[in-house]
């Protein structure tokens, strides 16, 4: 998955915490809005045939993470997938017998200033 850096957000977030909102529970919010649009492309996608349906059916959006001290949300499959559509990480990444055909990153590409923009709206909206 790829990062995004965003200029401006901690004097946001710094003025959320003196007012006494949310904030976690607003960046969460922020991050799970901004990623439904990658989603939707993702699933949308005709960079693959998913003849059972079930790929595109199975792509989500996971709840927040946080890894040292910084939070993020996975859309579609991860490289560590094991579930039912596992197989979506070879259709992204492509195997040494089958070429990548990525769907998640060009989705990801493609909303790049959209996420920016819903992340920057949703908070924001936190401040009314």
């Amino acid at each position: 998955m790829a990062s995004i850096e965003l200029t401006g957000v901690d004097e946001i977030l710094n003025k959320l915490q003196s007012i006494g909102a949310n904030v976690s529970r607003l960046e969460n919010k922020a991050l799970k809005n901004a990623a439904e649009p990658v989603l939707e492309d993702a699933k949308a996608t005709n960079a693959f045939k998913d003849r059972s349906g079930k790929l595109r059916k199975g792509l989500k959006i996971t709840s927040v993470k946080k890894k040292e001290g910084i939070k993020y949300i996975l859309v579609g499959v991860d490289r560590g997938d094991n579930s039912e559509v596992f197989y979506g990480k070879f259709v992204e990444f492509g195997t040494s017998k089958m070429p990548a055909r990525p769907f998640l990153q060009p989705a990801y590409e493609k909303n790049k200033q959209n996420i920016k923009r819903i992340i920057a709206e949703t908070l924001k909206e936190g401040l009314k």
